[in-house]
């Protein structure tokens, strides 16, 4: 099995972003943006726990807000899985693609997208529930699912599964910390800005509240795009050992 490398599959990332922008920005703004948009600004205001609360009144709260915010989620969360899906399917298909045909095949797909984010949430829970470590690994070792769909068309969540799993063999701890340094990289960022934009506008009613949420939605957007395309780039990079033209 080849060895995974970061730094190839990095400038690859950036390589994927760059491309097909227009088109990969309008599914990016319609099933990424918009919907996280709305919830940020249309969506329930979060309960806070009174002041000096007890923990039975923290956890009460807490549940509270997973109640009210829950079908907000779900909608926000099918959204961003079809819109992955369209916007790999782009990047990663081998013939020209338009924007019509990548969600029509991300719709056709909605079942096997709900069945894998099921199948590998269980997974991972598991992984975590055993211990830490395992858990950790598992993300690595999953992280092509849905690459594999999108260029594959796997219609079976086992399957795809599968396919993962002999893919990165050898390759689970080395995908996980590629995953991991983007994902600090994007938090630290995502951090500052939020703060920045915070201490100018605020964050009450008003258009403290329209301006962060506004900023927090279009930050998530950059970031899942990142993420996606870190995603895509260890699957080309793993999909095309020994044979490198596959994409070209």
């Amino acid at each position: 099995m080849a060895k995974f490398d970061m730094g190839a599959a990095w400038e690859d990332s950036v390589a994927l972003m760059k491309s097909y922008t227009a088109l990969t920005g309008t599914i990016a703004a319609f099933f990424l943006f918009l919907p996280s948009l709305a919830v940020a600004w249309f969506g329930p205001a979060p309960i806070e726990p009174p002041q000096g609360a007890t923990l039975e009144q923290i956890v009460a709260t807490f549940e509270q807000n997973v109640r009210q915010f829950l079908p907000y989620q779900l909608a926000v969360a099918l959204f961003a899985i079809v819109g992955t899906l369209a916007i790999l399917r782009l990047w990663l298909s081998r013939n020209a693609t338009s924007v019509g045909e990548a969600l029509a095949f991300a719709g056709r797909m909605i079942p096997t997208l709900i069945g894998l984010q099921i199948l590998t949430g269980l997974i991972l829970a598991l992984g975590f529930v055993l211990l830490i470590i395992p858990g950790l690994y598992l993300i690595g070792r999953l992280a092509l699912v849905s690459p594999l769909v999108a260029d594959r068309g796997i219609g079976n969540p086992v399957e795809a599964i599968r396919t993962s799993w002999d893919m990165t063999r050898d390759n689970g701890w080395a995908i996980f910390f590629f995953l991991l340094l983007v994902t600090i990289a994007i938090a630290i960022i995502m951090l500052i800005l939020s703060g920045v934009v915070s201490v100018i506008t605020g964050t009450g009613p008003g258009i403290g509240h329209i301006v962060s949420g506004f900023v927090e939605s279009a930050l998530g957007v950059v970031a899942t795009m990142v993420t996606i395309a870190v995603s895509a780039a260890a699957y080309r990079q793993l999909a095309t050992t020994g044979a490198s033209t596959v994409f070209e």
